[in-house]
């Protein structure tokens, strides 16, 4: 009787807590667009302190429509009059210029910022609104807000006015689907948020790219996967041969050729390398896929880069093979085949979306650029992650510790510790970079070795019979 009562009066208090979460956010998103103003915040970031790079992220994004509108590339981020007072280069996919730029094309440059600054805000609020109606849980429904929106990598992302909030939405959308496969009972919704999650990503940032191997194996998964696959390729293909949409297109025959030369690509396209100037083939709307090969080997030394090849070498005090840097993807991909061997739908799914969750946090770990906004896509993850603790996970008792490794990503980097000192020496960028590079990789350590412990536990070689590669059966099945 007396535990009964101790479990009850915890609980009580623990909704007590709850209630002060919604205030948290309310007071943390106030301060937020404060300190985008007044700089309340600019001493936990380097770029705020010293380079002044407010909104150097957005003004390429209108800029791309406008360029369109006077018959010049959309990668032609400094061509024609400025728009903004600095900008890195647009390189987003073409169709998102058209479809999301435009809106925001034709107010002043700090006044269509501060729209762009809302309408990430709100996407980041609906994303933690997703991720809130997938539990009854009052505790966790405050969470998902609290964690979406109070983040640090989600105010540098509305600091710079980055287009990563789309993204955060897709992996948002992404997930809840896989999570509505395996727990929900409607279906039709759950393939909703995977088409949408999927065009998204697509027409933005195509980090989905990497799930597709897994998407295309599941039969839960796969028919709208396709569709998605199609309408991408259909209207990309239009973006790249119409003269309208790209102006400054160099044709099919040079982009053949380029295609087949990975060298040249790389030598000669790599906006780095290049000192920021632009040639022909940069211009070209294929850059927006291109650019990925471009970059591929190029490691940018930066305060400012949070990835783990350059965490790594900033240590080590030396350069190692990007090779190494992939292997996170390739075990991906070959953890897909293994999840398609596990016949039973439940399990198959909840290590399918543990899969997804992992794959999503590969680009921290295979890609060389990573800045500090683009933490904001794992944030979904994290919010997610107590939600799935109410459920029969086989992983159920690693989630606290996961959550707890994923909370890191929340919190300032240390730089606000070194900011008065030699902030450029090896020991400060290592102790900078700490907290968003090192949960990244215990993250996706642990739940790569839970999806393993997944396929050995339920999978079966003999369900790999039950997947057939007769077109009639793969594609409408």
């Amino acid at each position: 009787m007396i535990r009964k009562e101790i479990s009850l009066f915890l609980k009580q208090m623990k909704e007590n807590r709850s209630i002060l979460l919604p205030f948290a956010t309310i007071i943390f998103v106030v301060l937020m667009l404060g300190a985008l103003h007044w700089g309340w915040f600019n001493t936990f970031f380097f770029g705020a302190e010293h380079a002044q790079v407010q909104g150097i992220d957005y003004f390429a994004v209108p800029k791309s429509y406008l360029n369109l509108l006077e018959r010049r590339s959309i990668y032609d981020t400094w061509g024609g009059a400025a728009y903004g007072p600095h900008s890195t280069w647009y390189l987003a996919h073409p169709a998102f210029s058209v479809f999301v730029a435009s809106w925001f094309s034709f107010f002043s440059p700090w006044t269509s910022y501060w729209l762009f600054v809302l309408f990430s805000l709100l996407i980041m609020a609906y994303c933690g609104y997703l991720i809130a109606a997938a539990t009854t849980n009052i505790v966790h429904k405050r969470l998902s807000y609290f964690i979406l929106l109070c983040a640090f990598p989600t105010f540098w992302l509305l600091y710079v006015g980055n287009m990563h909030a789309p993204l955060v939405l897709a992996l948002t959308l992404i997930l809840l689907a896989i999570y509505g496969f395996t727990y929900g009972e409607n279906d039709k919704q759950a393939r909703n948020k995977l088409m949408a999650g999927l065009l998204i990503s697509f027409f933005s940032k195509p980090i989905v790219l990497l799930m597709l191997p897994l998407f295309l194996l599941m039969k839960e998964t796969r028919k709208t996967t396709i569709k998605a696959i199609l309408i991408y390729a259909v209207v990309s293909f239009i973006f790249i041969v119409d003269p309208l949409l790209n102006p400054q297109g160099i044709g099919l025959t040079k982009l053949g050729n380029l295609l087949l030369d990975f060298d040249f690509i790389k030598e000669h396209m790599n906006i780095y390398k290049n000192q920021f100037v632009l040639n022909e083939y940069m211009k070209d709307n294929s850059i927006h896929w291109l650019n990925l090969i471009a970059q591929s080997d190029y490691k940018l030394m930066h305060i400012d880069v949070f990835s783990l090849p350059v965490f790594i070498e900033t240590i080590l005090g030396k350069e190692l093979s990007s090779a190494i840097y992939k292997l996170p993807i390739y075990l991906g991909f070959l953890l897909s085949f293994g999840v398609a061997l596990i016949g039973d739908k439940k399990r198959r799914l909840e290590t399918a979306l543990l899969l997804v969750m992992a794959l999503s946090l590969t680009f921290f770990l295979s890609y060389n650029t990573v800045w500090e906004y683009q933490f904001t896509s794992a944030l979904p993850v994290v919010a997610l992650l107590p939600v799935l603790k109410s459920k029969d996970v086989f992983y159920k008792k690693y989630i606290s510790m996961m959550f707890i490794a994923g909370l890191l990503f929340c919190l300032p980097t240390f730089y606000f510790m070194v900011h008065n000192g030699d902030y450029q020496s090896s020991t400060a960028l290592t102790l900078i970079r700490f907290n968003r590079v090192v949960p990244a990789l215990f993250l996706f350590v642990v739940m790569a070795s839970l999806v393993i412990a997944g396929i050995k536990r339920y999978g079966d070689i003999r369900e790999l019979k039950k997947i057939s590669l007769r077109p009639e059966k793969f594609f409408f099945e």
